[in-house]
């Protein structure tokens, strides 16, 4: 894991003491879609377009991100945008002195990490710099997969988390790509003991500001569950839409489904409902605001929420589709808003004993469920894609199960979750925690609702997988964009 070009100058932006950069930047590095991408998932916003959009763009920036916009000019920005923001200059060559810089504009970011680690001493003309990146080529063929570093880790996902404002989003994706490359291996566990003490931060946060996401502006991207709708109206209500939710998808596994994607436009995190249950959260998807404690979970609830949803949007009937688990892509070309769900994930989710099962089961179901098959059809339908998720999940382990008297009216939600239970009445829930003290630290207590926040469960259970908690496992998930790029 050591640190490649792009964490290396994302870690230089954020150096200059104001979070707006106006950036010149003529070799055009800056501009690239693969750059932009990497750059975001480093906690760098990278933006250009209309003086309207940059100023959008420059209202919404988010606390803990630092915003880049791209410029050919900075006397066209407005005086309040030049006096809070930096401007500055940004050449690639910069990082690749020695090398012919024409030649590595386009070069892929793997190999230009390779270059920067190896570091150029004497000046190369093009055809020296090429001849450097045929080695590569060559040592790539020839070499294995480099062993994951925990102390790198480590200290990488503790310097995340001791920012003045840390960015969940870029702690998010450490941490997935860290479990990926340590499940049933030698470093899991203490990997996993690292996640759970950012997790501590993170409920710190939680309590801080979950409440506000709910009242967030969904206009340049939705934080929470509940504003996914309202987004898609906002940006595309005249265009072809697909949301395809997929229940119980974790961070890092939607790692895995990447690895088989084309198209990918834009990824980012967004806040599950809480507590981490379907028939809240996914509920707040197809509801497009709050959840209601009286809905009853299944697919024809869901599709008459998503038709509502749509119809008092303007949609006519023939105009909206639905489909849970069995997706016909036929006769597509009067359908405007598409919903699609898939619930197996999450069954053989709820089936296994820890992570390295339902890595191996994830696995098996990206190629059984002819996911990619299914997003390629979309696209060539000219369909722009939304993926997400209702929650994410956590390997678990068992605090004890529920006895006797504390059963009675514990099941209101109707959910199976055994990291969740809510009460018929108030004075129930009360009555639990002040007969089991020792927990009060670990959960959270919502009405008649109590979940836990850190990796236990009302369970015997030494190892499972489950949800329905407050952990960041749980409730920081995927929310990413899919088209052909036009």
């Amino acid at each position: 894991m050591a640190k490649g070009i792009i964490q290396h100058i994302a870690e230089e932006l954020k150096s200059f003491t104001k979070n707006v950069l106006l950036v010149e930047n003529n070799d055009k590095f800056l501009y690239r879609d693969d750059v932009i991408k990497q750059l975001k998932l480093n906690g760098v916003d990278v933006i250009q377009g209309s003086s309207i959009y940059l100023r959008l763009q420059y209202e919404l920036k988010e606390a803990d991100t630092l915003l880049i916009m791209l410029c050919q000019n900075s006397d066209d920005f407005l005086e309040d945008i030049k006096q809070n923001s930096t401007t500055i200059e940004f050449f690639l060559e910069k990082y690749f002195n020695g090398y012919h810089i024409p030649t590595l504009i386009d070069l892929d970011i793997e190999k230009l990490d390779t270059l920067f680690e190896k570091k150029q001493i004497i000046s190369l003309n093009k055809k020296e710099t090429l001849q450097e990146i045929e080695k590569i080529n060559v040592a790539k063929d020839e070499s294995k997969v480099e062993e994951f570093d925990l102390n790198d880790f480590i200290i990488s996902l503790n310097n995340l988390l001791a920012a003045e404002h840390i960015n969940w989003s870029v702690v998010c994706r450490q941490i997935s790509l860290g479990i990926i490359n340590t499940i049933g291996g030698q470093y899991f566990e203490e990997l996993l003991v690292q996640v759970h003490k950012a997790n501590e931060i993170f409920q710190i946060y939680l309590e801080l500001n979950y409440k506000q996401f709910k009242n967030s502006s969904a206009v340049k991207k939705p934080k929470i569950v509940s504003k996914i709708l309202e987004h898609i109206d906002i940006n595309y209500n005249k265009d072809k839409v697909a949301l395809i939710v997929i229940d119980g998808l974790a961070f890092w596994q939607y790692e895995i489904l990447k690895d088989k994607l084309t198209f990918i436009k834009n990824e980012d995190v967004i806040y599950s409902w809480l507590p981490s249950i379907t028939q809240l959260s996914r509920q707040a998807i197809f509801r497009g605001s709050s959840p209601e404690s009286n809905y009853i979970q299944n697919p024809t609830n869901e599709e008459k929420l998503w038709h509502s949803y749509w119809k008092n949007k303007g949609l006519n009937d023939f105009e909206i589709k639905y489909a849970h688990e069995t997706i016909n892509l036929e006769n597509l070309s009067s359908v405007s808003k598409f919903g699609i769900v898939f619930t197996a994930l999450d069954e053989k989710m709820h089936s296994s004993t820890d992570y390295k099962d339902l890595k191996n089961l994830t696995e098996n179901w990206i190629e059984r469920s002819k996911i990619t098959n299914i997003i390629s059809d979309l696209v060539a339908n000219n369909f722009k894609i939304f993926l997400t998720t209702d929650h994410g999940n956590i390997q678990a382990k068992g605090w004890r199960g529920l006895k006797g008297r504390e059963k009675l009216g514990s099941n209101k939600s109707g959910s199976r979750s055994e990291r969740h239970i809510e009460y018929s009445e108030k004075w129930l829930s009360d009555d639990f925690l002040k007969n089991n003290p020792e927990i009060k630290d670990s959960v959270v207590m919502e009405e008649q609702a109590i979940y836990f926040k850190n990796d236990l469960s009302f369970s015997s259970k030494e190892s499972f997988v489950t949800h329905g908690g407050a952990h960041l496992l749980e409730v920081l998930i995927p929310f990413i964009e899919i088209s052909n790029g036009e």
